[in-house]
């Protein structure tokens, strides 16, 4: 079995034999001949970078095949058997057909459930810290009541649940997107999974970002290299809104390939998964928190596979949830206690409104005018009885340099431009004069 790292160690060994590697040699054997089924011919070099193995797991592989009448050597580009060309004979050839119809996977060899299970309580999400500074640092661009900012902290270095909710245009995902970057570290995850000899992708590289390690290039040189079958990546950002569906928290079975793809928290185990816009996804809110009780409580999911099999993984996600709905209109008080943090963001002050509005005039070298913004609080809101949101005064600033680029005149904030803009921004009430 694979020596699995603790989180001290900054990389997985690589097996050296296929005894090693904790997976069926049947189902190592069928992904080498697939993958030469592809390719045609290839070298044992060429073929070890494809399924990320050693070159002495990968010689054992050949050996089989060549003894079992699957593979031949071609001939050797360079000196030693890595150089060995190897390509399928007849039989090969109809091994590789029939491996196709139990799984069309061809790639990185798996990893077992167990290990993976293993590594992500070595890395769980829920031992990371989250400091003071870091949320001040994080929530730096926007404008924030301090008490606010202080449970939005708390919430944070919890590494629990959390909806953050309020009306919109006020910062609700920008404050999940910065609590959710606040988890710094990375974590290391393997291209696919062996789960009971089906294989489930689950390296995304829409989700997941790469971590260079500086240090490979000299463990290549060592005896103990890294495991190739596992990439270093930040901890997880996954982001899901309104077209999150109850298919995309299961595993999706591909009828054509006879291959897994991962759902999303899965994908997101060790980092976070923001879902915005809750309340609007296509599935109930209630359903969604009905199926998350069990995880969100004991860190335990249930996937099921197509057989009706169902397998137990690791749930180390923090999840946070951003909504304009009220709590009370998405689920009753038993289901939302399940969410252990609930934040408001309200609406801005009038003193934040403006420092607000000073904020996006410097950032966008505008020169900042009280007055105009005073007449914008009485000609736009009073008279309106409209609420200030925290999205207006970088919507109408940004508004002011669109009409001076178009009309070839320098942006200014004044009464007249806030006017203009104004009234091709906010809607009129129906029964306002015009």
């Amino acid at each position: 079995m694979t020596s699995v790292a603790s989180p001290i160690d900054s990389f997985l060994a690589e097996p050296m034999t296929v005894a090693e590697l904790g997976l069926d040699p049947g189902v190592l054997l069928d992904l080498t001949l697939k993958t030469l089924f592809y390719r045609g011919r290839m070298t044992r070099s060429e073929l070890s970078e494809a399924l990320k193995v050693s070159g002495a797991v990968l010689q054992e592989l050949m050996s089989a095949a060549s003894q079992d009448g699957l593979a031949t050597v071609l001939g050797s580009e360079g000196t030693g058997p890595a150089g060995y060309m190897y390509a399928l004979t007849q039989k090969g050839l109809d091994r590789a057909d029939a491996a196709f119809t139990r799984s069309g996977y061809v790639g990185p060899a798996p990893v077992p459930l167990h290990e993976y299970i293993t590594q992500v309580k070595a890395q769980t999400v829920t031992e990371t810290t989250v400091t003071r500074e870091q949320v001040l640092d994080v929530l730096g661009n926007l404008v924030l009541a301090e008490h606010t900012v202080t449970r939005i902290g708390r919430a944070a270095a919890s590494r629990k649940s959390t909806l953050i909710h309020g009306p919109s245009g006020n910062g609700k995902t920008t404050v999940v997107r910065a609590i959710g970057g606040a988890v710094e570290g990375t974590v290391q995850i393997p291209y696919a999974i062996e789960m009971v000899g089906q294989i489930v992708h689950l390296f995304d590289p829409s989700k997941h970002r790469l971590v260079g390690d500086p240090a490979d290039a000299t463990r290549s040189m060592m005896k103990n290299r890294p495991d190739r079958r596992w990439v270093r990546i930040q901890r997880p950002l996954v982001w899901a809104g309104g077209e999150l569906t109850r298919h995309s928290l299961e595993l999706v079975y591909d009828d054509n390939t006879k291959v897994y793809e991962a759902p999303l928290q899965l994908k997101a185990n060790g980092g976070t998964l923001i879902i915005d816009d809750f309340g609007r996804q296509q599935m109930p809110a209630v359903q969604l928190l009905n199926r998350w009780i069990v995880a969100l409580e004991g860190g335990v999911d249930h996937l099921t596979l197509h057989t009706g099999q169902t397998i137990e993984v690791p749930f180390d996600v923090l999840v946070l949830f951003s909504t304009n709905l009220p709590p009370d209109r998405l689920a009753d008080e038993a289901f939302l206690r399940r969410i252990r943090y609930k934040v408001e963001i309200p609406n801005p002050t009038r003193d934040e409104y403006r420092q607000i509005f000073r904020r996006e005039c410097e950032e966008r070298a505008v020169a900042y005018n009280e007055d105009a913004v005073t007449h914008l609080f009485g000609a736009w809101y009073e008279a309106h009885d409209r609420a200030l949101r925290g999205c207006h005064p970088r919507d109408l600033v940004e508004a002011i340099i669109d009409m001076a680029r178009y009309d070839e005149e320098k942006a200014e904030l004044t009464v007249d431009t806030l006017d203009e803009v104004c009234s091709t921004y906010f809607l009129r009430p129906f029964n306002s004069p015009a």
